[in-house]
């Protein structure tokens, strides 16, 4: 356990502390306490502001413990044990592995942090959310397909996704397409899959999985859309985020290995059970079009299709176009 994630739990004890009393807890010296201090703000840890000039957490952080997590994996059955590397922080989970991990020796390889300096979103978005209040990991995976076959693979890691969290109690829990969570109408996580390497048979892919699990700092982001946590939506207990972790590394290898043996479509009646399009004006928009329809779900493939208003069917390709609710014109006055 790295320095800064024991004095995140010593932060967490219900008395506030001060430097010097930090420093004894944790056993590090009082610089070093007040380093961590300082990166722990700005990185958008809250503390009580009535417990100045003591330090005290503005609610219990629970660091992920490297020792439970690889038991509850062992447990679980998951097959990639020893290939899982937690961090206390890192720029991205996906350039990570990049970066450690040549392409040939990726699958099944797991890197988790409990933050992300420079975590990203489709299009090159910005995905950044509280230390020790969210899941952040990817995992890379060799699939024996090319990659005009991977329309459908973030749309079957993301039902996956919804389907545990809706199983979990979080029932508002939806799909927007091709890779977002949502849930009342607002963000709740999402998936990127970048490929690392591939061939007209084979792809080395790299998923990364964001989830918002607890963070009261979603508020005061400026994230340019609205934005919700699991525990705003989640019916009964909130689940330790290990649990949950384990859960969903368990769910990323059943879902990618029936992706590679059959595609998306048996995926495609689920994913368009939970699509928050269906049946609404959906506006899809391209560098160089814009086609307004009404959302008809995913195809067998994973495109999105939208129903225009001469009857035809349009199919979205993910990647060159992103869709969003088409605003209702204004009346003429």
């Amino acid at each position: 356990m790295t320095e800064r994630t024991r004095l995140v739990r010593v932060l967490s004890a219900a008395k506030p502390a001060s430097i010097a009393e930090l420093a004894l807890a944790v056993g590090i010296g009082e610089s070093a306490v007040k380093r961590h201090l300082s990166e722990l703000k700005a990185d958008g840890l809250q503390f009580q502001a009535a417990a100045l000039p003591d330090y005290q957490l503005a609610m219990i952080a629970d660091p992920i413990e490297e020792m439970d997590l690889k038991s509850g994996l062992t447990a679980a059955g998951f097959p990639f044990t020893d290939e899982v590397v937690l961090l206390d922080t890192v720029d991205s989970t996906s350039n990570w592995l990049t970066r450690q991990v040549d392409s040939s020796e990726l699958h099944g390889q797991v890197c988790i942090s409990e933050f992300q300096s420079a975590g990203r979103g489709r299009r090159g978005r910005s995905w950044r959310g509280s230390p020790y209040c969210n899941l952040m990991l990817s995992m890379g995976w060799h699939l024996c397909k090319g990659a005009a076959q991977l329309e459908g693979l973030s749309l079957s890691i993301g039902l996956a996704l919804a389907s545990r969290l809706r199983g979990l109690g979080a029932d508002k829990v939806g799909l927007k397409w091709p890779n977002d969570l949502y849930a009342s109408g607002e963000k709740l996580g999402g998936v990127l899959v970048e490929l690392n390497s591939s061939t007209d048979k084979e792809v080395c892919a790299i998923i990364g999985v964001g989830l918002n699990i607890d963070d009261p700092a979603l508020a005061t982001l400026d994230t340019g859309q609205a934005v919700t946590d699991l525990a705003s939506q989640i019916k009964g207990p909130l689940p330790r985020r290990t649990e949950l972790i384990v859960s969903v590394l368990t769910d990323l290898v059943q879902a990618l290995e029936r992706f590679d043996n059959q595609g998306f479509m048996p995926d495609q009646s689920g994913w368009n059970a939970l699509d928050i399009f269906a049946g609404k004006t959906v506006r899809a928009t391209s560098q160089r079009d814009v086609v307004v329809g009404l959302g008809e779900g995913a195809d067998e493939l994973g495109r999105y299709r939208l129903r225009c208003d001469d009857g035809s069917i349009t199919p979205i390709i993910a990647g060159d176009i992103s869709l969003s609710f088409d605003p209702p014109a204004l009346p003429l006055s």
